[in-house]
């Protein structure tokens, strides 16, 4: 009887040990946090993707995280964000980011993240994210504020994003 137990016992934590080197890596190494906070002054988006690959964006608005989409996507990915509205959280849902640090989120971007499981911390957090002149809302968040499904959004958001794009183009008389 003993040795049945103990082999029952030795096959079970085999097992185990076999199911935890094939189970995915769900937190970012302490290593690549390190890397993505030194980075993260400098750009305005840091992708650090599950195979340790690191990214970085730069540019205005939503167009950093449309680019990192469109290179090897956030799928699982832990992200620095300067600014994350709501739009911006649609986007990272639309993506499958896992995990997000922004230096400012807005409250209304917070629904979006915990509704698709999206762990974040951010340094500061506001009612909403202001338009460059600070006169009111972004218009980004204008057009995400009622869109609460990530897939069904991602196509109006590209849509309000290339209008702004073409209405901030000086116009040839």
């Amino acid at each position: 009887m003993h040795l049945i137990k103990s082999c029952f016992l030795l096959a079970c934590g085999a097992l185990l040990m076999a199911c935890a080197a094939s189970a995915p890596q769900t937190a970012v190494s302490a290593d690549v946090q390190k890397r993505v906070q030194e980075l993260s002054p400098q750009h305005a988006l840091v992708v650090a993707l599950p195979d340790g690959q690191i990214r970085t964006y730069d540019g205005r608005g939503l167009q950093p995280l449309f680019d990192a989409l469109a290179d090897n996507g956030v799928k699982d990915a832990y992200v620095y964000d300067k600014v994350t509205g709501r739009a911006s959280s649609l986007l990272l849902a639309y993506g499958g980011a896992k995990e997000l640090h922004t230096g400012l989120l807005s409250q209304e971007a917070i629904p979006i993240l915990e509704k698709y499981n999206i762990k974040y911390t951010a340094q500061k957090t506001v009612p909403y994210i202001l338009n460059r002149s600070k006169t009111g809302s972004c218009p980004m968040e204008t057009v995400a504020r009622h869109l609460d499904d990530a897939q069904s959004a991602y196509p109006q958001i590209e849509q309000g994003f290339q209008q702004l794009i073409n209405s901030a183009k000086p116009q040839n008389p």
